[in-house]
């Protein structure tokens, strides 16, 4: 097949620290390559994937993370070019909401949605439990030429009434992330500082258990005022310490010692990337019980899941009788590069 993969412009593909969704895109692409599909992305600048059956094209000069004003307009730009080509390929992967594909132009709302004749597979990757995107769903039918994809089965279930969707789980490549049965004594908190993730949860976890806690995480111009209230004064640099966003191997490094992974998010998170890795090096995860945690989660195997700050202190004390083997083959088969691909294959030869 020829295949048009559409990446969100936020961040490179791959990432070079934070970006779950380009990371996911950049796997995706690879492991099609690799089955001799010709894959073509359409990503921002500064993207570096490639190799061979892989095209790649930079729809924006720069990733848009740091250009919030700009997006849309790159946005707009990313996608008639994907439209104007759509003769090329013989299936579309759009990496967007349908609700996103809709732009203002002269005064006019157009969904661009409507311009593929091709057939088209949409991931929706952010929040489906938005009251007005779910209105917006139930008024707007997709096209019959569109299949829609989900990332867990939580996050299909407020738009359950869309018809002949897919749930395909986020994988990863098992085999980069090191096995590790010795463990230090401290717990991480990995991924983004913002009030939805829990840090200030993570944090008081840690100050009332005095277990350290390593915070590897990237801040959006929207929470440094959150970071800089309520988070940075609680910092002291020994039992709790901030060392910044990382790159893989640093990630990598810390989640293979670290005691457990702490995932208190307060928010119907739509499948928790971290949550997959963390497990595949071989740390137990302590979760709250929101979004996709009890699909991933197995309560006593791989970790365990609470429901608040208290539930997460007893867990801590019952981590040591976790295996880490068995954390790591929780995962393997379910959450792997070759399952995703196989999945999304079959759902665009079907397409």
């Amino acid at each position: 097949m020829k295949i048009a993969i559409v990446s969100p412009i936020m961040v490179p593909v791959p990432p070079l620290k934070y970006g779950g969704i380009q990371l996911v895109v950049a796997e995706l692409a690879k492991g099609l390559a690799k089955r001799g599909h010709m894959v073509t992305v359409f990503c921002s600048g500064q993207s570096t994937i490639e190799g061979e059956n892989i095209t790649r094209v930079e729809t924006s000069p720069y990733p848009t993370s740091g250009h919030a004003d700009e997006n849309r307009d790159w946005e707009k730009k990313q996608l008639f070019e994907v439209v104007e080509r759509q003769a090329e390929f013989d299936v579309i992967h759009l990496n967007y909401e349908p609700v996103v594909l809709e732009f203002e132009i002269d005064n006019e709302k157009v969904d661009l949605l409507r311009l593929f004749s091709v057939p088209t597979v949409l991931t929706f990757h952010n929040s489906t439990n938005i009251p007005e995107h779910i209105e917006y769903y139930k008024n707007h039918p997709l096209p019959d030429r569109c299949t829609p994809v989900f990332i867990s089965e939580n996050h299909r279930s407020p738009l359950s009434f869309i018809p002949n969707s897919e749930v395909i789980y986020n994988g990863i490549d098992v085999e980069r992330f090191p096995f590790g049965e010795d463990r230090e004594n401290y717990l991480l908190f990995l991924g983004r500082i913002t009030p939805s993730k829990g840090i200030l949860e993570a944090i008081s976890v840690s100050e009332k258990t005095r277990v350290p806690l390593i915070i590897a995480a990237n801040i959006n111009s929207s929470d440094k005022d959150f970071y800089e209230k309520e988070v940075r004064l609680r910092i002291d640099g020994h039992l709790i310490r901030y060392v910044g966003e990382v790159d893989f191997s640093q990630k990598t490094s810390y989640l293979k010692k670290a005691r457990c992974l702490l995932f208190p998010i307060l928010w119907d998170e739509p499948f928790g990337l971290v949550m997959v890795e963390a497990l595949a090096c071989g740390t137990p995860v302590i979760a709250f019980r929101r979004g996709s945690v009890p699909e991933i989660i197995r309560n006593g195997e791989n970790g365990y899941i609470v429901e608040d700050i208290h539930g997460m202190i007893s867990a801590l004390g019952m981590i040591h009788t976790i295996s880490a083997r068995k954390c790591r083959e929780s995962i393997v088969s379910r959450f792997s590069v070759d399952e995703m691909v196989s999945r999304y294959e079959a759902v665009f030869l079907r397409a």
